[in-house]
């Protein structure tokens, strides 16, 4: 079952706005840096892990996650901390999701139990690396990075557990995953590429015994806005119709949802062409 929702002048809005706050990217860190943290050892500590993140994907130029980290570094100066990052906020590949849920559980439990207060420096490095690792995985093309961040969350994680008499963990439960497609230029024809990740979709609904699936498709900025939103919408139903064909009489009822050239991935001027904003997203929920 289809639902589609396409609401041009809530979308041409939502693009505004985008296109407004992207003038303003990589400006957090500045703000950020220079605090003087208030709350406990642990906010101190992990207001200088999220600084030294912040400063890290500044210098790539990725500006947004930039300012992401740096807004969480303000958040721990003034003695808030974020808690881990949660799996749903990132497009994380399909194959990783099932670690990094295991990652995220040992750690909040960790922290839960006042790690935070017991070892401040080892707490605070375990949730940088963790949120670090989310970050570099959803990127998904820089393996130095991801095993850096992933190392530096084990590191930490080891000084904060006392290791337990080994058994079989069961694996937790998983009731959310999300998986993205790319297309071609003007395309919404499926690329052999994008069928191996739709069967890897298909498995994940099949395996969770998934109750909804939301298909979200997006154009790049190259062409006309309502050509786009068409264009946007052809991949959705391309992604949505062959998704329902692989999971076959288990398929859940699914959402269509078109963006056009709005809600843009990689932020560009009108009319550049942009392989990761031609994409639809899909995700899928116990």
């Amino acid at each position: 079952m289809f639902t589609r929702m396409i609401g041009a002048t809530k979308l041409a809005v939502a693009g505004a706005a985008l296109l407004g706050l992207s003038a303003c990217a990589g400006f957090q860190l500045e703000n950020a840096k220079g605090l003087s943290p208030s709350g406990d050892a642990f906010s101190a500590a992990l207001y200088k892990e999220y600084i030294l993140l912040s400063e890290m994907e500044f210098a790539e130029g990725d500006y947004a996650d930039s300012d992401e980290f740096a807004a969480r570094a303000v958040a721990s100066a003034n003695g808030n901390p974020p808690a881990p990052e949660e799996l749903s906020a990132r497009n994380l590949p399909g194959a990783a999701q099932g670690e990094l849920a295991e990652a995220r559980r040992m750690l909040t439990e960790a922290l839960a139990a006042g790690a935070g207060a017991a070892n401040p420096e080892a707490a605070a490095m375990a949730q940088g690396g963790f949120d670090c690792w989310m970050q570099e995985q959803e990127e998904n093309f820089q393996p130095k990075d991801i095993m850096w961040c992933k190392d530096r969350f084990k590191a930490a994680m080891a000084k904060l557990t006392v290791p337990a008499p080994k058994a079989e963990a069961p694996k937790p439960a998983i009731t959310f995953a999300n998986f993205t497609v790319y297309f071609d230029f003007d395309k919404s024809s499926l690329t052999p590429e994008t069928q191996s990740t739709l069967i890897d979709a298909a498995n994940a609904a099949d395996d969770m015994g998934a109750g909804s699936i939301t298909v979200s498709g997006y154009a790049d900025r190259s062409g006309p806005a309502a050509y786009n939103m068409k264009l946007s919408q052809r991949r959705a139903e391309a992604v949505a119709t062959e998704l329902t064909t692989l999971i076959g009489a288990n398929a859940p009822a699914m959402t269509l949802q078109a963006f056009g050239e709005t809600q843009n991935k990689v932020v560009t001027p009108d009319g550049v062409k942009e392989a990761k904003n031609r994409r639809v997203k899909i995700e899928i929920r116990k």
